[in-house]
């Protein structure tokens, strides 16, 4: 069946105060490499694969679909790699598993847009996701950005609690073409 999605477009003006947050001794945040890409796909694909933004964007939901999308978005002359971080499980070099992505596009000269932000469900309520935005949006400053945007699923009311405690306020609301499985026999 197909619906449409209602997301909200929101933005933050820069530069803008994030509050650091202590984050446990087992997690890594490492900076744009392109041999990362991989894992940023594996952290993607288990962030969204069951969850509304599977649907709204099927290529999130399926593992082969998020590699092709961060080759997509890693080959685009406004990507921001700067703003594209990933959080892993271990220290230094010792990483156990992906546990949360973000990725930065530069639309424009002066605006930034987080293309996705992930994490995994059980990393999630550990402070990644708030310091991956706060590592992306220092990118985006030092990449000479003076907004950043992002997309969000209105269901989504974690993350928009997030956004909007870093400083991030709805610009308009948005629609998006989504396909839902129905269950059978319905």
């Amino acid at each position: 069946m197909s619906v449409f999605f209602k997301r909200y477009r929101m933005r933050v003006e820069l530069p803008c105060r994030i509050p650091e947050r202590k984050i446990q001794d087992d997690v890594s945040f490492v900076p744009w490499h392109p041999k990362l890409l991989g894992m940023h796909a594996l952290a993607k694909w288990e962030s969204f694969r069951n969850e509304m933004d599977g649907s709204v964007f099927p290529c999130l939901a399926d593992r082969e679909g998020c590699r092709q999308l961060m080759r997509d978005i890693a080959a685009k002359d406004s990507f921001v790699a700067e703003a594209t971080w990933l959080a892993v499980e271990g220290i230094g070099t010792e990483w156990e598993a992906p546990l949360g992505t973000i990725q930065g596009l530069r639309p424009s000269p002066v605006q930034g847009a987080i293309q996705n932000i992930g994490v995994v469900p059980a990393a999630r309520g550990r402070g990644i996701g708030r310091e991956l935005i706060r590592r992306a949006l220092l990118g985006f400053q030092a990449a000479g950005c003076r907004c950043v945007t992002l997309e969000v699923t209105v269901h989504n009311l974690s993350a928009i609690d997030l956004y909007r405690s870093v400083g991030f306020q709805r610009l308009e609301t948005v629609f998006k073409y989504g396909l839902v499985s129905m269950p059978k026999g319905t």
